[in-house]
């Protein structure tokens, strides 16, 4: 709503509504980190002399996951679940708590990684296995 005042022929606008969303309107400042709500923070994976380590983002660790063998490893975009290469040429499914879901393949493996909710698997000889999570071979590329 506007009303219009004519002051000296000078038109002058008034917005009121401007007026009363500055008397009501809420802080806005920006959302910090740890006070956003609904929002996860992806935690890190990192190999340390073949021992898997899961992280939170400012770098303490949370717990260790493998302790020994792992070659490569990689986090599903939700965080629930892990891919694990060990050196034996083994993937493995972990959760993020560390408990062993499955064994995916259970050899030539050289690498594993998601693909949305799949996971694809290089093998040594240079294929590549598209996989399910339940581990049932999807195709070979």
């Amino acid at each position: 709503m506007q009303n219009v005042v004519r002051v000296n022929n000078y038109i002058f606008v008034i917005l009121f509504n401007i007026f009363e969303n500055i008397k009501t309107r809420e802080s806005r400042k920006p959302n910090r980190v740890g006070t956003t709500k609904n929002y996860k923070t992806m935690n890190i994976l990192k190999i340390v002399n073949g021992k898997l380590e899961l992280r939170k983002p400012n770098g303490a660790l949370i717990r260790i996951l493998q302790s020994s063998g792992v070659i490569n490893a990689d986090i599903r975009t939700d965080g629930s679940l892990i891919a694990i290469t060990t050196d034996k040429g083994q993937v493995v499914l972990r959760k993020e708590s560390g408990t062993l879901v499955r064994t995916i393949s259970s050899s030539n493996c050289t690498n594993a990684k998601f693909s949305g909710n799949d996971i694809l698997v290089t093998k040594s000889n240079g294929k590549l296995e598209l996989r399910k999570e339940s581990g049932t071979l999807i195709r070979t590329m």
